[in-house]
């Protein structure tokens, strides 16, 4: 399956940018994935160059790690990481969603409800990786509703470290998932405007899912002292 696209006709670096935004946030690349520039260039039919940019920019920011041989790689995080990584984004996606609640509008809302259903529709067909881009979608949609650009980029970022890890959410050994309870909880806050209570709805969705890739990270870092 080829995880990226064709370059349409606009910024050929803006396009890979997007391209490995998009992979990174909806956890379609693996902590560990190494990601080598010609290799790259090929799948999205374009030259190294913009490609190699794309990816400096991204290695710039702490996104990714480069490496020798025009290569970069998907930093694995440590189980501490996670959690501090996860602990600021409680802070950010927090005031985001409060600040979402008292303004959003009820078109959002419904595209909302409707992302949820699909998000749970792909849980249960055990679809891991439609599940991310709807569980990404989902939360995007009400970021944007806070109305403030600078707290976007803020949380968009920090899903740029966090997203490889999404990864752990979903095993292999997957069992049908019921109700999302957290996200009714934030879709009634929504409905209520009742900004604490959307601030609540949304800590307790980033605590949930990073006590699983926590456990995950923590489960994967024990086999490999164990190999030693």
């Amino acid at each position: 399956m080829n995880l990226f696209s064709a370059a349409p006709r606009k910024s050929l670096v803006t396009h890979v940018e997007d391209e490995l935004r998009a992979a990174l946030i909806e956890g379609r690349l693996e902590p560990g994935t190494r990601l080598v520039t010609k290799d790259l260039a090929d799948s999205l039919g374009m030259s190294i160059t913009p490609v190699r940019e794309a990816l400096v920019r991204f290695a710039s920011s702490g996104v990714l790690t480069a490496e020798p041989a025009q290569s970069f790689r998907v930093p694995s995080l440590s189980a501490a990481q996670y959690l501090e990584i996860a602990e600021i984004r409680k802070a950010v996606e927090g005031l985001a969603a409060s600040k979402a609640a008292l303004q959003i509008h009820a078109d959002d809302i419904a595209r909302m409800e409707a992302l949820l259903a699909e998000y749970l529709a792909a849980k249960n067909a055990a679809d891991p990786h439609l599940a991310l881009q709807k569980n990404k979608e989902f939360r995007f949609v009400l970021y944007a509703a806070a109305k403030m650009p600078t707290l976007l980029g803020v949380i968009e970022t920090l899903w740029l470290k966090a997203g490889p890890g999404f990864n752990y959410l979903y095993p292999e050994e997957h069992s049908v998932i019921s109700e999302h309870h957290n996200y009714e909880d934030l879709l009634l806050a929504m409905r209520n405007r009742a900004p604490e209570a959307a601030r609540t709805a949304i800590e307790h969705a980033i605590d949930d899912g990073a006590a699983r890739v926590i456990q995950a990270l923590q489960s994967r870092d024990a086999s490999l002292l164990a190999v030693k």
